[in-house]
Formats: C-alpha cells, sequence, structure tokens
C-alpha cells in the first residue's frame, strides 16, 4: 500500500476446499498504519480521526485537512464549532455549524478541509465577515479534534505522509539557521585561477520551540517520513529531505523537549527570494 501510495484498499481473498474441490472469496477492507492501537482497530477508526494528535496549532494561512473512516450508511453527528471575535466586541463568539449525516454508502476516507480560509467560507455563508477566528471544534460521532489558529509566521510548515499514509501538516515554530557549502576544484595557469567542478549545497539546521510530550510524539512522524514537502508559498510544497536528526522524548516536565534536524530541497536547489 505504501508503494501504491494507498490509504485504503480492498483485497479479495480466495480459499480452496481441497476436498470439496470448492473456493471461498470474501472482501477484505484494510486502512494503512504503522503503528499498533490497544484498543483495535475498529476503535481507532471509529472513535478517532485518522491522526495520531489531536489538536493542532497552525498559521492562519497554512492548508489543513481531517480524515476519517466512513463506515457505509451509518448515521453520525457532525459538527464543528468555530470561535471567533469582532473588532467592535473582544467577547469570544461560538458559531456551530452542522454536515450531514451520513456520509457514504460504501467503506472509504472522507478528507475535511479544516483552514482558516474554510472556515471564514462558513462564517461568510452567515454574513460575518469581519471575523477573527481562535479555535475550532470537530466533533464527528465521538471523534474530536481541536485546531487553535495564530497569527504569528511559523519558521517552516511541512506537509508529510503520517501514520495512516495520508498528508499531514505541521507548523513548527522555532530557529532555523542556513549554512553553504562549497566544493571546487581550481587549477592556476598563467597566475590565472580557474575553478571548475563546483557544487554548491545550502543546509537548513532547524530548532524547535519547547514541545509537549505529545507534540514531539507526534513529531517523530515528520521525521521519518519517506514523502515531506516543505511550503515556499502559500499553497505551494517542495520535497525536501531531513537529515542529521536530534530527537530525545523525554516525559519529564522540568526539561523542555526540542527537537533539531537539517533539511534540504531533494533537488538541491534553492528558491529565488
Amino acid at each position: 500500500m505504501l508503494q501504491k501510495d494507498l490509504a485504503i484498499a480492498k483485497f479479495l481473498l480466495t480459499v480452496k476446499d481441497y476436498e470439496n474441490f470448492t473456493y471461498n472469496t470474501g472482501n477484505d477492507i484494510v486502512i494503512y498504519s504503522h503503528l499498533k492501537s490497544l484498543g483495535g482497530s475498529e476503535q481507532q477508526l471509529t472513535k478517532s480521526f485518522l491522526s495520531t494528535r489531536k489538536s493542532a496549532l497552525l498559521s492562519r494561512s497554512c492548508p489543513f485537512t481531517l480524515y476519517n473512516y466512513a463506515v457505509p450508511y451509518k448515521q453520525e453527528y457532525h459538527y464543528c464549532d468555530i470561535y471567533y471575535t469582532i473588532p467592535s466586541s473582544r467577547e469570544i463568539i461560538t458559531a456551530t455549524y452542522t454536515f450531514g449525516n451520513k456520509q457514504s454508502d460504501t467503506p472509504k476516507i472522507i478528507p475535511t478541509d479544516a483552514s482558516y480560509a474554510k472556515l471564514q467560507e462558513l462564517l461568510a455563508q452567515r454574513n460575518i465577515l469581519d471575523a477573527t477566528i481562535h479555535r475550532v471544534y470537530y466533533y464527528l460521532d465521538s471523534r474530536e479534534f481541536n485546531i487553535y489558529f495564530t497569527p504569528d509566521d511559523p519558521s517552516d510548515t511541512f506537509q508529510f505522509k503520517g501514520n495512516f499514509n495520508l498528508w499531514e501538516t505541521v507548523c513548527l515554530f522555532g530557529a532555523t539557521t542556513s549554512k553553504t557549502e562549497i566544493d571546487r576544484s581550481e587549477a592556476i595557469c598563467g597566475n590565472k585561477v580557474a575553478y571548475y567542478d563546483t557544487s554548491v549545497k545550502v543546509k537548513h539546521e532547524v530548532e524547535t520551540a519547547p514541545l509537549t510530550l505529545s507534540e514531539a510524539q507526534f513529531l517523530t512522524q515528520l521525521l521519518s517520513s519517506q514523502e515531506i514537502t516543505r511550503e515556499v508559498a502559500d499553497g505551494l510544497f517542495a520535497p525536501v529531505i531531513i537529515s542529521d536528526i536530534s530527537s530525545e522524548v523525554s516525559d519529564n516536565n522540568s526539561n523542555p523537549i526540542r527537537l533539531k534536524f537539517t533539511w534540504t530541497y531533494a533537488d538541491q536547489n534553492e528558491f529565488l527570494p
């Protein structure tokens, strides 16, 4: 499934009965997952969104998608609460939006656009045009997810294939140091220097801001993912390679958790500023 870039697949199993010379067949739906669930697969699929985290901190320009496994014909209560303010008041206002109860007639993974821009569209349907959104709470038949929005620009925004082989988005806040390595050969002829075989490689060293234990555990999926992209402009992502990883996760609250790693563009070419 990883090679085929699949998060969900349907398998046809055929078993031969050699005594009666018959065949038994059956269809199985398989959801990709790196990790095991102590509560079993049904608990994970029907009680949680397809992510190992329960909340996210995002910038207002960051794209974000929530995924869930849809049970065929099942009626599920699905809504979101948007918490926002308007210029004339500092009071937090809540707007609730209810979605359709039946998501699908077949087993499938359903994506939900949960970006700041999409939430603005929902508010605009009620003629709320000048709101500042601070948080949104999604609920889907006991599945829960909170998204918090910050006006601050992240140091980096990455998208990567996570535990369920689905795209995850993470905004990192911290410090990034860019280093340029130049490797070349030189020759001197007639008191003139000539350079050849020149290669330029730019590495970006990242140190995150202090993280909670759950945030650090989630980010290990970014560091070990086989498909990683970085946002280079609004909605435009380019493939990157992550290396030189320093990840030490502890549940000791007295020591703040910081992750360090280095990334480079996959094609080794930088973008124009």
